[in-house]
């Protein structure tokens, strides 16, 4: 009897395999694309398990890749300015990307955020070293370090030639550049991070020149300018300095159309932020800000 239990058991663990095989087929990565079908069918957990975790940066990299997002973080500049398909600018918050791409997006996120939470790289998964090994062995240009400079149609394209100090300052101008407007040059008194933000409209690209956290008190300066009263300690802090700050009364309906457009703005990026996985670090941050106001310097 136990013979023929283990037997079944056998049997029951094999067509489990067998199944799991069906359901999730090995990746089939060829010489230009990791997933080359990522924005034509959703893909599974299953299948994104396959990976190891820094693969599936990439991955999701490659998705926002296909619209043209320009990638600030060194080893993704490298990586897809060597694809001849891609050709960085006009990503226009993502809007040539199909529903798929951006369903496939979530269901990366999903992955990462479960090996993250299990603390685990998936380091027995596909790795994206092999992967740009195999991509360069069928001359699909793995990375564009392998070769000096760039196969692909992106910006930068002699990267891997310039300087560092060139090259970092290029990396931090990409996403500004492609979003357009810079930011405007304000001398950072003690009052305001932006002092005009319920009097005119903002703009992603001078947005875009502040890091991930910065916004979050740009964000919280438009509300605070009519008494909003914060439940977190750093905010409490710091809006609680200003000598212009008062909470209590606070009302949606005191914030003018403007300040809303803002406010929906500031979230929009930040979303954007979120999505790619960049706190936009190297670029303004509100510990520089706060440190300004307290000298009274500029921002250059």
């Amino acid at each position: 009897m136990k013979r023929l239990f283990a037997l079944c058991l056998t049997l029951l663990l094999l067509m489990g395999a067998a199944c799991a095989e069906a359901v999730y087929p090995y990746a089939e990565y060829d010489a230009f694309w990791i997933i080359p079908d990522s924005d034509t069918r959703l893909l599974t957990e299953g299948e994104l398990w396959q990976y190891t975790q820094e693969t599936l940066a990439y991955i999701r990299n490659e998705i926002l890749a296909r619209a043209g997002y320009a990638f600030e973080t060194v080893k993704f500049y490298n990586y897809f300015n060597a694809k001849p398909w891609y050709a960085a600018g006009g990503f226009n918050n993502g809007q040539g990307l199909s529903r798929a791409s951006w369903t496939n997006v979530d269901t990366v996120k999903a992955v990462e955020r479960a090996m993250k939470n299990q603390g685990t790289d998936n380091a027995g998964g596909i790795d994206i070293a092999q992967i740009i090994a195999y991509q360069n062995s069928q001359g699909g240009y793995g990375d564009q370090l392998d070769y000096g400079n760039s196969r692909g149609v992106g910006a930068g394209s002699t990267l891997g030639d310039r300087d560092p100090a060139y090259r970092d300052q290029d990396m931090r101008r990409g996403p500004v550049v492609m979003r357009g407007t810079p930011r405007p040059r304000y001398c950072y008194t003690s009052r305001y991070i932006i002092p005009d933000s319920d009097v005119r409209p903002l703009t992603e690209g001078e947005l875009w020149s502040y890091t991930r956290e910065t916004l979050r008190y740009i964000r919280n300066e438009i509300l605070a300018r009519h008494g909003y009263t914060f439940k977190t300690d750093k905010f409490l802090s710091y809006f609680g300095g200003k000598d212009w700050y008062a909470p209590g009364g606070y009302s949606d309906s005191l914030l003018s159309s403007l300040e809303w457009t803002n406010v929906d703005l500031v979230k929009q990026i930040e979303r954007e932020m979120d999505d790619l996985g960049t706190a936009n670090e190297g670029f303004l941050d509100i510990s520089t800000i706060i440190h300004m106001q307290e000298t009274g310097q500029c921002a250059e």
